[in-house]
């Protein structure tokens, strides 16, 4: 009769057998696992996804010139001028002036990563066309091509420099990229309603606070340490040394003052265009500021806006001074070249002292009404 079950004799495994079998295993299972690691597609890096975030905040500033100017397009593309970007279609146009082949060759070999995804503009009738866009033939325009966003070449470890008359502004693209995505300014909600009353339609403005840059943003702390590396530790004058900077150096922008629109533009895009209305001088002021620790205030006056910092030493001379939170505080203006904090005399003090609203950025979304002291809502 045959065993239903054999005796543990019969069944009994030789244990090098076993030994070999579970060694040749896990060999094969290493094999297997290491050939799906090698294999296996890897994402990106951090650096990669710097890359790709320079990359896009450089090509929209390159898009909107007027935050960028003409300085960041040369660092950027030399010749060459990315004349709109657009995204619903994923498509960059740029131009290139009239040049030999190999000149041009050479550009879009540096500043795109396939030329065969670049198509050129056909000339005709005196024009280059590509599409549904079109430039005159000249010197100004020899080429009129396209590609897509992926395929632009930047090296986004270089950095820029903008010359001033002693100084120098030099941003590194991943600071610029900071700044431009908001990481390094206060941020909050732009627009600020006025406090009803029944005699005044509903109004509203732009909230500047938002884009004063936080204390320790780099290029701006460099900038700053740079323009008072003469200058010594009494604080009036480093005060001073900064509102001579932002006075002088950069020039008033009628074009911003006068348009329809308020434009605002972060400390390194006033730096980088060189200009400024009211609100960027401002703004760029407070920035550096900031980067001293120096306290101050911002003072909304009708169709005007200008920095405050606490009195301390500041002489008053020129009457120009503000009493807040049970301080005096003197207007530091930028807007008239050569100002003197406590010194300088205008022409309307009143333009200046008829104070609406008071903001410290450092609570960006709190703007408090200087006579009722209300503190505005926001959309």
């Amino acid at each position: 009769m045959p065993e239903l079950f054999e005796s543990h004799a019969k069944r009994n495994i030789d244990p090098k057998k076993w030994l070999i079998g579970a060694a040749a295993f896990l060999l094969l299972a290493g094999a297997g696992y290491g050939l799906f690691v090698f294999t296996k597609p890897k994402g990106p890096t951090a650096d990669d996804i710097l890359a790709v975030e320079v990359r896009d905040a450089v090509v929209m500033l390159l898009d909107y010139k007027r935050f960028s100017g003409e300085e960041f397009h040369s660092q950027m593309l030399g010749k060459g001028r990315l004349e709109t970007h657009k995204r619903s279609i994923d498509e960059v146009l740029f131009t290139y002036p009239r040049s030999s082949g190999e000149e041009f060759l050479e550009f879009v070999n540096t500043y795109f990563y396939d030329i065969r995804k670049v198509e050129l503009g056909t000339e005709k009738d005196g024009e280059i066309k590509l599409g549904d866009y079109s430039v005159p033939a000249s010197p100004n325009y020899g080429q009129l091509f396209r590609t897509n966003l992926a395929n632009i070449k930047i090296d986004h470890r270089r950095n820029l420099k903008f010359d001033f008359k002693d100084v120098s502004y030099s941003p590194s693209l991943e600071e610029i990229k900071n700044l431009t995505t908001n990481s390094m300014i206060y941020g909050g909600r732009m627009l600020t309603q006025v406090p009803e009353r029944s005699f005044k339609p509903s109004m509203f403005f732009a909230n500047h606070g938002i884009m004063v840059a936080k204390p320790g943003e780099p290029s701006l702390k460099r900038l700053a340490d740079d323009i008072l590396k003469d200058t010594g530790p009494d604080r009036e004058a480093r005060i001073q040394k900064l509102v001579d900077f932002v006075s002088n150096e950069i020039e008033f922008s009628y074009s911003e003052a006068l348009g329809g629109r308020e434009t605002l533009k972060r400390g390194n895009e006033t730096l980088m265009t060189r200009n400024g209305d009211c609100s960027n001088k401002t703004i760029l002021l407070a920035s550096l500021l900031e980067q001293i620790g120096e306290d101050y205030i911002l003072l909304y006056c009708p169709r005007h806006i200008t920095v405050a910092v606490p009195q301390g030493n500041f002489q008053n001379k020129n009457k120009l001074d503000f009493t807040w939170d049970s301080k005096n505080w003197m207007i530091a203006e930028t807007t008239l070249a050569g100002f003197q904090i406590g010194q300088t005399l205008v022409n309307e003090p009143r333009l200046l002292t008829r104070v609406e609203y008071v903001q410290n950025p450092k609570n960006a979304d709190v703007i408090i009404d200087a006579n009722s002291y209300e503190v505005l809502k926001f959309l």
